[in-house]
């Protein structure tokens, strides 16, 4: 799963991201959280217009806590992720719901031994920023737009800490992601294997 992750406010692509975003309007959105990143944050997600502001959580369909993961694996079958993974609109700027991309420099899992648990801060190999595959819908209520973060199996090198990751597409998936209905469901299995961790700073 994924229920933390790292935004580096110094990092070069990550403050163009920001820039560009700024050239969009986006004067009422709410500030956004760096740094590390918890369920309900504010975050700079790109879609298919463009970067914004979003939520993490999708409302649970009894009201009662926030779903912030999707399983790739399932994200075409249940109904709170279907919608959003077949979105193609007519008008971007219309969009309620589709696929979007979250930008983070690395991101918290823990491993569990007997009764501690130690926090270890992944990435892929050899990446600077990169982007987690996700959904997006507006709510009723919510001042933005909300997303989740699909998971896949954890790669081998890493399953000793926890038993899924993130999706995360490399660079030349990222396109196709937020375009075409079809080839993003073709994605679903297409994340980076190659996973670098360390233990984090308590």
């Amino acid at each position: 799963m994924c229920g933390r992750f790292y935004i580096d406010s110094e990092d070069e692509l990550y403050r163009r991201f920001l820039e560009r975003m700024y050239e969009c309007d986006n004067d009422d959105s709410p500030p956004f959280s760096g740094g590390e990143i918890f369920p309900t944050d504010f975050v700079p997600v790109l879609d298919e217009a463009g970067p914004r502001v979003m939520q993490w959580g999708f409302a649970r369909f009894d009201g009662k806590g926030k779903v912030i993961n999707a399983r790739s694996e399932t994200a075409l079958e249940k109904a709170m992720f279907r919608t959003p993974m077949l979105s193609r609109p007519a008008s971007f700027s219309d969009a309620r719901s589709g696929r979007c991309l979250i930008p983070a420099t690395g991101y918290f899992e823990w491993e569990t031994r007997g009764k501690q648990k130690i926090k270890y801060k992944l990435r892929p190999a050899g990446e600077g920023l990169f982007t987690f595959a996700g959904l997006y819908r507006s709510e009723a209520g919510a001042k933005t737009p909300v997303f989740v973060i699909l998971t896949a199996p954890a790669a081998e090198g890493i399953s000793f800490i926890h038993d899924r990751m993130p999706l995360i597409l490399p660079p030349e998936r990222r396109e196709a992601w937020l375009g075409d209905a079809a080839g993003a469901a073709k994605l679903l299995t297409e994340g980076a294997r190659e996973i670098e961790y360390e233990p984090a700073i308590q």
